[in-house]
């Protein structure tokens, strides 16, 4: 088994033909009004299964932290089970999953979504909390 990619995204589903579909996807930073704020937004991941892996339970764990190591919500669980017919050597299933989450954001700064597996680190992604400045008013001229 193995994280083939991962990103954040406004929304993504997964319908029962397995294709990915996104909106809003790949961003890395978000800008909020105020902090502290909540947001919401999809952790979108792809897993790609071998022959080994076929009828195996695989358990990730989905973490949501801050740049202390933090968890911002709950861990999530993911559970894989690649079932079917046998794999030959080089096929491979792919499977990609949606997370939504809607976390409370205390402090600009980054956040991290790790994947894990048995204790060992896969992959991270980066999110840039922001709070957006209020506009700066625009000085007033008199024509002449």
């Amino acid at each position: 088994m193995e994280l083939s990619f991962a990103f954040f995204a406004d929304s993504a589903v997964v319908p029962p033909d397995g294709k990915l579909y996104v909106l809003g996807g790949g961003f890395s930073a978000l800008h909020l009004p105020q902090l502290p704020g909540r947001a919401a937004f999809a952790v979108v991941a792809g897993f790609r299964f071998g022959p080994e892996d076929i009828g195996q339970t695989q358990q990730i764990e989905l973490r949501l932290v801050d740049v202390e190591g933090k968890l911002v919500v709950p861990a999530g669980n993911l559970q894989f089970q690649a079932q079917g017919a046998k794999l030959e050597p080089g096929q491979e299933v792919s499977i990609s999953t949606v997370t939504y989450l809607q976390p409370m954001f205390g402090e600009p700064g980054v956040y991290t979504a790790e994947f894990w597996y048995e204790q060992v680190r896969l992959a991270g992604i980066t999110l840039h909390v922001v709070e957006r400045q209020p506009p700066q008013p625009i000085p007033a001229t008199r024509p002449n």
